[in-house]
């Protein structure tokens, strides 16, 4: 589900109205966004859901050893790279499992040991590395003792949040999970700064960026030596 799309104004409404109304309930609200980011996410391909669910055990499980620094040093580094490992494992196995099986691959065949390497091209999960780069600084930031570890149903509105999910920026655990657990007054949102930074940004993606596109981008990538350097 693509941002300036109508599908994402009719899901954005609803998840507007949704948290909106249970914003007075802190749970219930972390729950309702919880549910409307997998939905969010689940768009493209539902199978996926489950990755993001791993990842957010793993680090839930590899924070609650690493908090535990002072008491058990050995267990906390255990803890740590053992999270480290499994979430980098992942991120590993979708993004270069297919490069580095052909190319091994290739190798043991040039060297007479035949095709000894299952070669699967694994689909990519959108916004894998988002997900997975903010669950591992979450951990080492636990491990640091840099936050404190977080409430199960906190860390998995901070690694699915929707807003940011797929488009990033990679939001640091002590910037965003204060907020997370902060319950928002409605007297205090400004609503026309928000809705200023909403249409400036919808005008610079549909208006700017698409038009110099499809008439510079395009064209110039389609046909590159019908065009000058400048």
């Amino acid at each position: 589900m693509l941002f300036p799309t109508i599908d994402f104004a009719i899901f954005f409404l609803v998840a507007f109205v949704v948290a909106w109304l249970l914003n007075p309930y802190p749970t219930p609200w972390k729950l309702g966004i919880i549910a409307l980011s997998y939905f969010f996410y689940s768009w493209w391909d539902w199978h996926f859901v489950f990755l993001l669910l791993a990842s957010t055990v793993l680090a839930h499980l590899g924070a609650i050893g690493a908090s535990r620094r002072r008491a058990s040093p050995k267990m906390a580094k255990a803890s740590l790279i053992g999270s480290l490992v499994g979430l980098l494992g992942l991120l590993g196995y979708f993004k270069y499992y297919g490069f580095f099986a052909s190319n091994v691959d290739n190798l043991l065949h040039s060297m007479g040991a035949g095709r000894l390497i299952p070669l699967l091209q694994p689909t990519l999960p959108v916004a894998v590395s988002f997900f997975t780069f903010m669950a591992v600084s979450y951990v080492v930031d636990v491990y640091r003792g840099r936050i404190e570890l977080a409430r199960p149903v906190d860390l998995a509105v901070y690694l699915c949040f929707f807003p940011h999910l797929i488009a990033g920026p990679i939001v640091r655990g002590e910037e965003l999970l204060p907020q997370i657990r902060r319950r928002r007054d409605p007297a205090e949102v400004d609503f026309s700064r928000a809705i200023w930074m909403i249409m400036a940004g919808l005008f610079k993606k549909v208006v700017i960026s698409s038009y110099v596109s499809t008439a510079i981008v395009q064209p110039v990538f389609a046909a590159p030596n019908a065009h000058s350097a400048p």
